[in-house]
């Protein structure tokens, strides 16, 4: 299992230096989105670094995820040890109830925020 934990953390570290360096290079080699327009960094442009950021995004959550449920009895005891202070750990079948329970929490509390924020975008007024 270590060796699955070590290269797994490993590809972490290589996708958010990834990751790190995308945003880097579209915050300070680019120019803004709306003056962007012809400009391209290895012959993409910036709305297509932007997708490729997104999608970087995703494989670094994916392995996040991943990560804690290989970690996921430990998460386990140390909160019901330290945080909780109790004795005894869930069994393993409580444990995967809380955590299926917490990734769906957490998924709409994420659906809820992309939800409110289609009440607060707005498009330019048109032009005659």
């Amino acid at each position: 299992m270590s060796v699955v934990n070590f290269w797994l953390d490993l590809s972490l570290l290589i996708v958010f230096v990834l990751m790190s360096w995308e945003a880097a290079s579209l915050q300070f080699l680019l120019p803004a989105p709306t003056l962007s327009a012809g400009w391209t960094l290895f012959g993409l442009t910036y709305d297509q670094w932007r997708d490729i950021q997104f999608g970087t995004l995703c494989l670094f959550a994916f392995g996040v995820v991943l990560h804690v449920m290989l970690h996921w009895n430990w998460v386990c005891s140390v909160v019901a040890t330290q945080v909780l202070h109790t004795k005894a750990r869930p069994d393993e079948g409580k444990q995967t109830i809380i955590g299926v329970a917490t990734l769906i929490v957490l998924l709409h509390i994420l659906g809820i925020g992309v939800i409110v924020s289609l009440f607060f975008v707005h498009a330019p007024p048109q032009t005659p």
